[in-house]
């Protein structure tokens, strides 16, 4: 049986920065170090879910964080074993490990990024986990990258109130209607994927690809089926102009995420701001939840004016709080709580 123990200390980041270099070189050949240690303390900065190591001495490790903008799936952001140790049951003990860890933590799938051709890949597939995307390039060239999903599914917990079974109503705002997503919607969803201002905090396809979009609207109904949140398309003139959501990871503790995008051609007429005051209004009749959050791109004044009209206060900095691309960014963090603010109504010429 191979061991897993957590990480923590600096010292236990640094032994795995020098696991990851060794493991590239000896699939890549030369890489430059500095560089690769430099982005992969990176990712030891923002929210960790899991970090596991195997063996004594250190043999590999495993990192799981939660993925970005999505409060359902978690991400497996690295594996790796030392080459040294390959064929020894390190690597599937590390799987197995992230795919229990992020079960035991709520996440209903589980997600990882690897190169085509990988061998690996014959692991991941015996472990349950599924080609989801067509192959994209990677940032820094060499094979392109393919995402991998694994369904969760906890056989030995309990359902708890937030993870039972959801339907996504119908909502009238002033001028959207909040419903769930139908198949007609791809369109949006495909005028979606050619805007990396929403590929890259969001779950829509970085490609404007039918398939993946038909499977991106799928997952939409499993988010309530799971229990795990509101996946709302946001209709104006009788047409998908976007989306937003009401993610319930943290109702236990009161609180909720929203999140919500608009495709690029609708901009600029208010459906931002009255899709997030619906949602808004609607999410208190939740008697539970007594604050909901917004996470913002520092450089998005569009978003954040919306928020700011919508009631919501600015907070702060979360400093390195995301992975945007093959970079941490900070994020602002506005919320609107329970007891009433007061809400500025738009001002004619500041659509939202």
């Amino acid at each position: 049986m191979t061991d897993i123990v957590v990480g923590d200390i600096p010292e236990d980041i640094d032994r795995c920065v020098d696991v990851w270099i060794h493991a590239l070189r000896h699939r890549d050949g030369d890489v430059d170090a500095r560089v690769v240690a430099e982005r992969m303390r990176k990712l030891f900065d923002g929210p960790v879910l899991r970090f596991a190591l195997t063996g004594q001495p250190l043999a590999g490790f495993a990192l799981t964080t939660p993925k970005t903008h999505d409060e359902t799936t978690a991400v497996l952001e690295r594996i790796a074993v030392l080459p040294s140790s390959a064929g020894q049951g390190h690597g599937r003990a590390l799987l197995r490990d992230a795919i229990r860890y992020s079960t035991d933590a709520g996440f209903s799938s589980l997600e990882l990024a690897v190169r085509r051709g990988n061998a690996a890949i014959r692991l991941y597939e015996a472990e349950g986990f599924a080609a989801v995307s067509e192959p994209v390039p990677h940032p820094l060239g060499g094979e392109p990258m393919i995402t991998y999903r694994r369904d969760l599914v906890d056989l030995h917990r309990a359902p708890i109130a937030c993870t039972s079974a959801l339907s996504v109503p119908r909502v009238q705002g002033p001028a959207v209607v909040l419903r769930p997503f139908e198949e007609s919607d791809i369109d949006a969803v495909l005028e979606a994927s050619f805007d990396r201002s929403i590929t890259d905090v969001t779950t829509v396809p970085v490609v404007p690809d039918s398939g993946l979009a038909g499977e991106w609207l799928a997952r939409q109904h499993q988010r309530a089926a799971t229990g795990r949140g509101y996946s709302f398309a946001v209709e104006a003139n009788e047409e998908c102009v976007g989306q937003i959501g009401l993610w319930l990871r943290d109702r236990d503790q009161g609180r909720a995420t929203v999140g919500y995008w608009i495709r690029p051609t609708r901009r600029g007429q208010g459906y931002a701001l009255s899709a997030l005051r619906t949602l808004t209004e609607w999410a208190w009749n939740f008697a539970d939840l007594h604050r909901l959050q917004l996470h913002i791109d520092p450089t998005n004044v569009p978003s954040l004016r919306t928020a700011e009209r919508a009631g919501y206060a600015r907070e702060g900095l979360l400093r390195s709080w995301q992975k945007i691309g093959d970079e941490r960014q900070d994020m602002l963090v506005y919320s609107r709580l329970r007891s009433p603010w007061p809400i500025a109504e738009p001002a004619a010429d500041e659509p939202g």
